[in-house]
C-alpha cells in the first residue's frame, strides 16, 4: 500500500508542478507579447487549472495516508505543520482561483487579472512553505 500511495504522491507533485510551470510560460508569453489567449486557450488553461487542482487534493489523499501509514499520524513535528498550512494555502487558493476561472468563462469575459496575479503571489507563499516545511520535516 505504502509504494501504492507514494507513487500516486509522486504523480501529483509532477503533475502539479508541470501545470504551474506550463501554465506560467504560456501566460508569460501572451502578456509579454500585450495580447489576450484566444478562447481556445482560455478553455485549455481552464481544464490545466482542473488538472492541478486534482492534483492537489491527490496530494493531500495520499500525503495524508502516508503520514498515517509510516509515522502514526500527522503529529509529526513543527515543520511537517508548517507544511501542512503551506498545503492548505495552494489548496485554497486553487480551488478559489479555478472557481473564478469557470465563472469567468460562464459570462464569457476574461478572469480579473489583479485578482489572479494576487492569487499566483498568495500560492508562492503557500509552496515556499510546504517545500520547505517537507525539506525539514523529513531531513532526518
Amino acid at each position: 500500500m505504502e509504494v501504492i500511495l507514494k507513487t500516486l504522491h509522486y504523480f501529483s507533485i509532477l503533475f502539479a508542478g508541470g501545470v504551474t510551470v506550463g501554465s506560467g510560460v504560456i501566460q508569460a508569453a501572451y502578456m509579454k507579447a500585450g495580447e489576450a489567449p484566444p478562447p481556445y486557450i482560455g478553455k485549455a488553461f481552464a481544464l490545466l487549472g482542473y488538472i492541478g487542482l486534482g492534483s492537489i487534493v491527490t496530494l493531500w489523499i495520499t500525503g495524508i495516508g502516508l503520514a498515517h501509514l509510516i509515522y502514526g499520524g500527522l503529529a509529526i513535528n513543527g515543520a511537517f505543520h508548517a507544511k501542512l498550512l503551506g498545503a492548505a494555502i495552494v489548496l485554497l487558493i486553487s480551488a478559489y482561483a479555478n472557481l473564478h476561472v469557470y465563472q469567468a468563462i460562464k459570462a464569457k469575459r476574461p478572469p480579473n487579472g489583479a485578482l489572479m496575479k494576487r492569487l499566483v503571489q498568495a500560492v508562492r507563499v503557500g509552496l515556499v512553505l510546504a517545500i520547505g516545511g517537507a525539506a525539514v520535516a523529513f531531513s532526518t
